[in-house]
């Protein structure tokens, strides 16, 4: 790695060439490293084999939601002032010293310690919240942005592939601290590739000083409510697949163990994003959002109302990809948003905007679906398929004009 880093740095504008091929560079490689959580399969197991009760373990959870949502606004109007590449070395930095805030706590047992990773991670999340998108969107042309998006969530994926089929090995011979010391080891990979970032092409863009109180007014305005819902619906699908796979593996009579081969699968035929969206016109970007929209949300339907094994385990193993399609392709479109309201100066404060609004969808779909949760999972991916659908045709309206341009 520290060679390849090496001559990476020390290489040329890393850009697309002729047949819109990428070379690898450090920014690939830091969502790799940060796709390399060890511990991720006993995250829970880690607090409370150091004395943790399940109590202290929710409220370290709430902890850490609390302050992404406090610092989402103030870190995106430092990242618009610090830089793009200067705030990812920042949320990579952050990172790595929860890493080790985390190895601390647990050696030790503090729940000082454990709030207070929880409160730098939150940072680190923040810091990173939109700041990758509002980087590539100033780097990389149309088409050149989106297949770059997808290419860099599959290195974070290519992450989390190794990290979860490595896991068990690490446990069986260094226990829960070796998890932790890989994770901090790759968290440090993290932060030596982000220095090797290319700097962000200068914006000659600039907001006049009347025009900043209207980034958030723009945040109430219709078009940009949209955006919320359809970064929410998102965010709720993969909740969704991420809590609930499980449940349906029951309900099928299937072992809770074939979950890991489902996650790999799937996580698997996820990383096609990059190569199906290079094959698409960009004049058919907006369309195959739409249609990827309408297409999660039949499949989610019938998951949640089908319990036929043959059915149930494609559509598991296919609609991570059919929902991370057309949402690589709406980070485009939310960023034209934000160019035509004239907001480019202060891209991330808006993008951080869009994400406290999700939270709060988020939220409110938490509260609901446990209400709803008597009635069993499946109303629940119904009712979020009917969503999918009808706001994939909304947003197919609503953003046709201004995508056109």
């Amino acid at each position: 790695y520290i060679l390849f880093y090496l001559h990476q740095k020390g290489g040329e504008n890393r850009k697309m060439n002729k047949n819109r091929k990428f070379k690898t560079d450090n920014l690939d490689i830091m969502s790799f490293t940060n796709g390399l959580v060890f511990f991720a399969p006993v995250a829970l197991l880690v607090r409370t084999v150091a004395g943790l009760s399940l109590e202290q373990f929710f409220v370290l959870q709430a902890v850490l939601s609390v302050i992404v949502f406090i610092f989402e606004i103030p870190t995106g109007k430092i990242t618009d002032r610090l830089g793009y590449k200067n705030t990812l070395v920042l949320s990579q930095i952050t990172l790595f010293a929860a890493r080790i805030l985390l190895l601390a706590a647990f050696q030790s047992g503090s729940y000082l310690l454990f709030l207070l990773e929880a409160f730098i991670e939150g940072i680190s999340a923040c810091f990173s919240s939109g700041t990758t998108s509002a980087y590539l969107y100033r780097q990389y042309e149309e088409k050149e942005y989106v297949v770059k998006c997808a290419r860099i969530g599959n290195f974070g994926t290519a992450g989390f592939i190794i990290s979860t089929i490595t896991y068990a090995a690490i446990y069986h011979v260094w226990g829960l601290r070796g998890l932790l010391w890989a994770t901090v080891f790759s968290g440090l990979a993290g932060v030596l590739a982000s220095l090797g970032i290319e700097k962000e092409k200068r914006s000659e863009e600039k907001m006049p000083e009347k025009d900043a109180k209207r980034v958030k007014k723009l945040a109430m305005n219709p078009e940009n409510i949209m955006i919320v819902l359809v970064l929410a619906c998102i965010s709720i699908s993969f909740i969704l697949i991420n809590f609930f796979y499980v449940d349906k593996l029951q309900i099928l009579g299937i072992s809770e163990e074939w979950m890991t081969g489902i996650i790999l699968g799937y996580s698997a035929v996820s990383m096609l994003a990059e190569k199906l969206l290079d094959r698409i016109d960009s004049r058919k970007f907006l369309l195959t959002f739409a249609v990827g929209f309408v297409l999660s949300g039949i499949m989610m339907v019938l998951f949640g109302c089908i319990n036929k094994i043959v059915i149930a385990i494609p559509i598991m193993i296919l609609l991570p990809l059919v929902v991370t399609l057309p949402a690589y392709i709406f980070d485009e479109i939310e960023n034209k948003v934000i160019d035509k309201n004239g907001q480019e100066a202060s891209r991330a404060e808006v993008l951080s905007i869009y994400n406290m609004g999700v939270n709060f969808v988020e939220v409110l779909f938490l509260f609901g679906s446990a209400f709803l949760s008597r009635a069993g999972m499946s109303i629940s991916f119904a009712v979020t398929g009917i969503l999918l659908g009808v706001i994939g045709v909304l947003g197919f309206m609503v953003f046709g004009t201004q995508y056109a341009e």
